[in-house]
């Protein structure tokens, strides 16, 4: 039950966070706006803002924002309050619209750099992408790492911080990498260096065999970390998302509601105290709203990222998308974005008996 509660709040917060970020930019752009809503369902509170209604509903598992002229609400115009000099979203500039439609994404990932501030910040130590110590059996040493050595890059991605080095090892260590370190002062390229692997579904993973020397906790290493990790958070799930559709990792990989919610039930069971309980959750709320942020931005015309391509095509013509055709390609992306929802959410349940 707590699982539940947690995963309830965590959407919630998130999904009501996305909409704000549509609904603020909305009222900026003098877009005639009807309901934000926190939370879906039937309403427990209503009352009337100075532009708009806001409304509290029962089921904590999102929320929304209704603007004229949005499909379906053409004929509610007069249920705006305030809205004599605002127009109907589909009345207001492209360019106000586009920016409308990435203010949710942008933002979730934010939040996301806002959490991660918070989470390095209160870390008990930050760590570096110095070579401290190879350990015991290790594979790396043996294609020439050495304790020491700074590493710079790793097939020609720059390595900033230490999440940025753990997920390149992790995501391709095992097949062999291309490591540019700084030794005694000067620049070597380590070519074809190997490391442990371990494997899981039937996918291969690199495994860290060396230890890394702590950087100095400073005000500047805080948010030089906070950014760049921040930054590695939004690079892991593209790259995560790339190597699913190149087939890397099969349908087990894939989850949904379900999966996360197990995922936040197994951060709270392994934690020893409160304290590493909300770090733990706190992690686990930045990776969705990174993946939250980043999936609506995928050009599906169903989401805000598919919107956004529709102006952009609108833009190119000078002219709407005929309104028969984007309903019926935004409908039939609906339509197959809930039936694989519906897949997921299946295999979840399953995967858990």
């Amino acid at each position: 039950m707590v699982t539940i509660l947690v995963t309830l709040l965590i959407f919630g917060i998130l999904v009501t966070v996305h909409e704000l970020g549509h609904y603020l930019v909305a009222r900026a752009s003098g877009v005639a706006i009807i309901e934000f809503s926190i939370g879906m369902g039937p309403k427990i509170k209503t009352w009337q803002g100075k532009i708009n209604a806001f409304s509290i509903r029962a089921l904590p598992i999102g929320g929304y924002v209704r603007m004229a002229g949005e499909p379906g609400e053409d004929d509610d115009l007069e249920s705006m309050v305030a809205c004599i000099d605002r127009k109907p979203i589909n009345e207001v500039h492209i360019f106000k619209r586009m920016l409308i439609v990435l203010a949710g994404p942008v933002m979730n990932i934010l939040l996301a750099f806002a959490i991660m501030l918070v989470l390095v910040s209160t870390s008990y130590a930050i760590g570096s992408t110095q070579v401290a110590e190879l350990m015991p059996n290790n594979e790396s040493g043996k294609h020439g790492l050495q304790p020491g050595d700074i590493i710079l890059e790793i097939n020609g991605k720059s390595i900033r911080c230490y999440p940025d080095l753990s997920y390149m090892i992790l995501s391709d260590g095992a097949f062999g990498v291309d490591i540019l370190v700084e030794r005694n002062g000067e620049e070597k390229l380590l070519e074809d260096v190997v490391f442990a692997y371990t494997e899981e579904n039937g996918v291969v993973y690199g495994a860290m065999d060396f230890k890394v020397y702590r950087k100095d906790k400073t005000l500047g290493a805080i948010f030089y970390e906070s950014f760049w990790q921040g930054y590695n958070s939004i690079y892991m799930t593209l790259d995560s998302l790339i190597d699913t559709f190149k087939g890397r990792y099969g349908l087990e990989a894939v989850g949904g509601p379900v999966a996360i919610g197990e995922q936040i039930g197994e951060a709270i069971d392994s934690a020893d105290n409160f304290a590493d309980t909300m770090r733990n959750l706190g992690t686990m709320t930045m990776m969705i709203s990174v993946s939250l942020g980043i999936m609506n931005l995928l050009p599906i015309p169903a989401l805000d990222g598919g919107r956004f391509l529709i102006y952009v095509i609108e833009a190119i013509r000078r002219k709407p998308l005929p309104k028969n055709v984007e309903e019926k390609v935004v409908g039939g992306t609906m339509v197959a974005l809930l039936v694989l929802m519906a897949l997921v959410f299946f295999k979840d349940i399953v995967a858990l008996f």
